[in-house]
């Protein structure tokens, strides 16, 4: 009983405010408290931090309300440059009052602040999406993915562990968004976090699909690849991992395959390909993937054979039916060059085969350019420049 009774007076002696502490709860700056936390923290115990943190919750909040009540008053005096300054003043205390919320329940281990925040906190919490479409909105990316941000993060935070966030709607819109505003401020490692919460909600509209999604998850990969921030091996573990995740994938294909040839794997990026084109030997992808394989190796025939099933399968791929009708130029070309004799006439018996080649490859792309005529998807002049050219110049 005497060591339990030492032990209790220890704890509660403890649990005292220090001075430093006590002299922080008469402050009412925001700022002047966020100094005095900074100078004494090193001393602070965990009671007196929590303390402070709340203290800073409570300026924080004022001070959002008042921006909101003076942003309400420019509005009327339609004094437009005052209420975006107020505005974003405003924002940045709400991310201020979570900031603060989130670091105090961190060290508030008797969790004497945490029910109230938690509470005081969800509509501010909210105000987040309308902050981060403001700075979104004006390009302040960095902005964005704070707000953003905070909004997505806190969800699983164990300060709201009892909040209901059952009728929530477009959280997977808004993490998608905050990816999004990561990846233009260039921290892709928050990029791909977001991207990846994004992808495990269903609430997103329906304009932005998974491959929406996947497209700035795999840009965010590349570029850590590219600062060396991951090596490629890294990089193509990442990328079979999400492909594994979505084999349907296009994209994901694409950047998997890739790799493996740029990293001179061969062998994997066959494998990828025959097993796409054992489900489905039409595959749009994997023959595009063929073609293009066969068409650096200048086998025209197996290039052309690939790429115009790639087309069949989708009419409007004008990257593949652009290199289809670039095979058939190439193939005539090729016929020509070891066919032609001293004086630059064609041998006869190959005539033939040489004009049904460049009439193929005009007809092709003849289509390309009615289907992009401001070459918006592909640049279709200089190939069909050269088919007229050989066109008109064969003997």
């Amino acid at each position: 009983m005497v060591i339990a009774a030492a032990l209790t007076m220890a704890l509660a002696a403890n649990a005292q405010t220090s001075p430093e502490a006590k002299a922080i709860k008469k402050m009412k700056s925001y700022n002047e408290v966020l100094e005095a936390l900074k100078a004494n923290e090193a001393s602070f115990s965990n009671e007196d931090k929590a303390f402070v943190y709340n203290k800073l919750v409570d300026l924080a909040i004022a001070e959002n309300g008042n921006a909101e009540k003076a942003a309400i008053e420019a509005q009327l005096a339609k004094d437009e440059a005052k209420q975006q300054e107020l505005n974003a003043a405003k924002n940045l205390a709400a991310y201020n009052a979570i900031d603060n919320a989130l670091k105090c329940n961190a060290v508030d281990q008797a969790g004497k602040y945490r029910k109230k925040n938690a509470g005081r906190l969800m509509t501010i919490r909210n105000s987040m999406v309308s902050a981060g479409l403001d700075s979104y909105n004006t390009k302040d990316y960095s902005g964005a993915m704070k707000y953003f941000g905070a909004f997505v993060e806190t969800r699983n935070d164990a300060l709201f562990a009892e909040a209901d966030f059952s009728r929530e709607q477009n959280f997977g819109m808004i993490a998608y968004y905050a990816a999004l505003a990561a990846y233009f401020n260039k921290d892709m490692g928050k990029t791909i976090n977001y991207a990846d919460v994004a992808l495990k909600s269903t609430d997103r509209d329906s304009t932005v699909t998974d491959n929406e999604v996947l497209i700035v998850k795999l840009g965010a990969l590349e570029e850590q690849a590219k600062t060396a921030a991951i090596d490629t091996v890294t990089f193509i573990k990442y990328v079979k991992e999400t492909y594994d995740v979505y084999p349907d994938n296009e994209n994901v294909f694409g950047k998997l395959v890739a790799l493996y040839d740029e990293s001179g794997n061969k062998e994997k990026a066959v494998e990828i390909l025959n097993a796409r084109l054992a489900k489905n030997p039409d595959d749009v992808m994997a023959n595009a993937y063929l073609g293009q394989n066969a068409q650096n190796e200048q086998k025209y025939d197996e290039a052309i054979q690939s790429y115009s099933r790639a087309v069949a399968a989708r009419p409007t791929f004008l990257v593949a039916k652009m290199n289809l009708g670039v095979c058939y130029l190439n193939k005539a070309v090729a016929i020509i060059e070891s066919n032609t004799d001293a004086r630059g006439v064609l041998k006869a018996d190959v005539k033939g085969d040489v004009m049904d080649s460049l009439n193929k490859a005009k007809e092709t792309l003849e289509a390309v350019k009615a289907a992009d005529p401001d070459k918006q998807q592909v640049n279709w002049a200089y190939p069909l420049e050269r088919v007229n050219y050989v066109l008109e110049n064969i003997q």
